[in-house]
């Protein structure tokens, strides 16, 4: 078990129960044919593309063009690069990859909130 997600089950619920929802609205429409697989190797390239370019902070805008991978395994090279880019720190629970995970589906679905659903929280499928 995580502990700095322990203390944070909820939310870390939350953002999954938020990218599935995005992902079901965005497939219908937007983005047809998107997975929540390929939310997650999206969400872990811009994230890697923060910690590699030193941001604080993710920009705001996220231009999609800038990003142009052409991989067959795209997810299996995002978390390689997650693994090479964000090595475990023993005393630091923010560099464990379950942080990473959950910090990066967070800024996902606040972009896709952002572009696509007029920044409102997405409704949750029933």
């Amino acid at each position: 078990m995580n502990r700095a997600l322990d203390r944070d089950r909820r939310s870390s619920s939350q953002v999954w129960l938020d990218v599935v929802s995005a992902v079901d609205y965005l497939s219908r429409g937007h983005r047809p044919g998107l997975t929540v697989y390929d939310a997650l190797e999206e969400a872990l390239r811009w994230h890697i593309g923060a910690l590699v370019a030193g941001y604080s902070e993710y920009p705001t805008e996220v231009d999609q063009n800038d990003l142009p991978w052409d991989d067959p395994d795209a997810l299996r090279t995002a978390l390689e690069q997650l693994a090479l880019h964000n090595p475990p720190d023993a005393d630091d629970e923010q560099s464990t990859s379950a942080h990473a995970l959950h910090t990066a589906l967070t800024h996902w679905v606040r972009q896709m909130s952002d572009q696509y659903n007029e920044g409102c929280t997405w409704a949750h499928p029933t």
